[in-house]
């Protein structure tokens, strides 16, 4: 009998050190940037210097919306534009998932996207997530930088005979601002891709389309380990390849705040398929 019990316990020893192993390695993910320094970012420039950064943004993605518009959403190689009309229902599929955690969130602080009659979808692409929403919202508005962009949103959209469902070509952070209220306002990899000026304007101007009750849902990485961020740097570069920015997160955090908007969930996910990143999502409430 005796001999029996430590045999058990002897079979039972590799799976808790296993089960230790993964805790260890879970905590070494979770406090990867514990002791992080601070990033050296710049965050305000002249009006001159923003509307060239501006620019830089508009010429990038009407570049990459006419060559290959649905793998500069998704960076997978079957979402190429010889390929994607094979894949196009993995394509929405991984927009009604992300769909379907915003959902959740909602729940979470007892509400729901079923309860929301009018939400704006920001840097909506092709569609990906502005086609889930609209299944769920009232009402749904997508914006975007590019028009090549949009032309395959049309497409999608009319391909799902989706009536409650507007697309907007936008160009300035000002024609943001002289959009209406807006229950939702949500966006999900597209602040990344703004230099953080850009990234920091376009913040102040959604969140001050949350309307008297809504939420703000947004998307954004504060923080890579040996980022930096100069303006002058940034316009000598003459790629116009798909950039991946950083907002600092107490820039991030501080703004949304003194826009009038309470946090609520503060998440990281894994937007930036690197983990010298740290993407974050946050949900916020309009004050009352």
């Amino acid at each position: 009998m005796f001999k029996s019990l430590l045999n058990k316990k002897s079979r039972k020893e590799p799976e808790e050190n296993t089960k230790q192993s993964d805790l260890e390695s879970a905590y070494s993910l979770i406090m990867r940037h514990a002791h992080a320094p601070r990033l050296d970012v710049e965050t305000e420039v002249s009006p001159e210097i923003f509307e060239n950064l501006i620019e830089n943004v508009e010429r990038t993605w009407s570049t990459l919306g006419q060559e290959d518009a649905h793998w500069s959403v998704i960076t997978d190689a079957k979402f190429r534009k010889g390929s994607i009309s094979d894949h196009l229902d993995d394509f929405f599929a991984m927009g009604e998932d992300d769909i379907a955690r915003v959902e959740a969130a909602l729940n979470r602080v007892n509400s729901s996207l079923y309860l929301i009659n009018s939400a704006l979808d920001f840097g909506c692409g092709v569609g990906r997530l502005s086609i889930p929403l609209s299944k769920r919202c009232k009402h749904v508005l997508g914006v975007d930088i590019s028009s090549a962009h949009l032309r395959e949103a049309k497409a999608n959209i009319q391909r799902e005979g989706l009536t409650n469902l507007d697309l907007s070509l936008i160009g300035s952070v000002n024609a943001i601002r002289e959009l209406q209220e807006f229950e939702l306002v949500f966006s999900l990899l597209v602040l990344q891709h703004n230099s953080p000026p850009v990234m920091l304007e376009i913040l102040k101007a959604l969140s001050s389309r949350v309307s008297g009750s809504g939420y703000l849902y947004l998307q954004a990485q504060t923080y890579r380990t040996g980022y930096e961020y100069n303006s002058e740097s940034d316009l000598k570069n003459p790629s116009t390849e798909m950039a991946m920015h950083v907002l600092p997160q107490d820039v991030f955090l501080q703004t949304i705040q003194d826009a009038g908007l309470t946090i609520l969930e503060v998440s990281e996910d894994g937007s930036a398929w690197d983990l010298g990143f740290r993407s974050q999502v946050v949900l916020a409430k309009r004050r009352q």
